[in-house]
Parts: structure tokens; C-alpha cells; sequence
């Protein structure tokens, strides 16, 4: 008895085509992350050094 692996007559598998939405949570760890670099690098190089760069990531980011 041979099976054809592109046959229709097989039943779909439990939960085909339903995709989990993990967006909300990747932007809550992205901005975690960002919050911490942006933390880590106000402790390392103080605050002007800090606001700068996020100024400059932020014109980079806008204007591509």
C-alpha cells in the first residue's frame, strides 16, 4: 500500500494554517533592550554621549 505524500485525501494535521502572534511580544523585549543598551551606555559614557547617539540612531532609522 503506497502513500503519496501530496494527496488530498489525507486529513489536515491539528492546527494547520494557525500561526501564533508573537508581535506584541517581540516589541516588549525589543524596547527592554533597547532601554537596557541605551542604560548600559549612559552608565559606561554618561548622559550627553547617550543622548546623542539615540539621536542619531533615531535620524538613521527615520530617514531610510
Amino acid at each position: 500500500m503506497s502513500h503519496d505524500r501530496e494527496s488530498n485525501q489525507r486529513p489536515p494535521l491539528p492546527g494547520a494554517g494557525v500561526m501564533e502572534d508573537y508581535t506584541a511580544a517581540f516589541l516588549c523585549v525589543a524596547g527592554f533592550l533597547c532601554f537596557l543598551a541605551l542604560f548600559a551606555l549612559w552608565v559606561n559614557f554618561g548622559l550627553p554621549f547617550t543622548l546623542v547617539l539615540a539621536a542619531l540612531t533615531d535620524r538613521v532609522f527615520l530617514h531610510r
